[in-house]
Formats: structure tokens, C-alpha cells, sequence
């Protein structure tokens, strides 16, 4: 079972809006994406450029660096998803 198998920092920071598997619950689901694509989209909310108060507040301490890590955290999450369904 793949449950709880993302950080501790996707728990706090992601899993209320993205849930437990980052398929989305009010937030958009990050399955199917590149790592690129989930940093792009968080680093618009740290930019400014896109606006969504809980978002961006929680984001806006951390740097590029741990953006970048949470994003690669998640794509890895999302190829032990797609192994488990084979």
C-alpha cells in the first residue's frame, strides 16, 4: 500500500488540498506529471504571478532548492503509482 509514503513535508504542507496520494481533493491532482511541471506549477504561486491565498503562504519560506525537492518527491511518488497498477 502506498499510503503515507510521501514526506513528511507533502503531509503538512500539500496533503489537505492534494490528499494523501496527490490526486486532488481541492486541489488539482499532481498524478501523471513531470517533475517540471509540479515545480513549474508551485513556482508560480511563489512568483506571484498566479494567486491563491493558503497556497502561497504555505510556500512563500521555502526556497527553490526544497520547491525542487518536493517536486521531484511527488513525480517519484507518482512512478511507484503507476508500478503498483501493473
Amino acid at each position: 500500500m502506498l499510503v503515507r509514503k510521501l514526506s513528511k513535508k507533502f503531509i503538512v504542507k500539500c496533503s489537505a488540498c492534494h490528499n494523501d496520494y496527490a490526486n486532488g481533493i481541492i486541489g488539482p491532482s499532481l498524478l501523471g506529471k513531470s517533475s517540471n511541471e509540479i515545480f513549474d506549477s508551485i513556482a508560480v504561486f511563489k512568483s506571484g504571478e498566479k494567486k491563491n491565498v493558503l497556497m502561497t503562504d504555505l510556500i512563500k519560506m521555502m526556497d527553490k532548492d526544497e520547491i525542487r525537492a518536493l517536486a521531484d518527491e511527488i513525480y517519484a511518488f507518482n512512478q511507484k503509482i503507476k508500478e503498483a497498477r501493473k
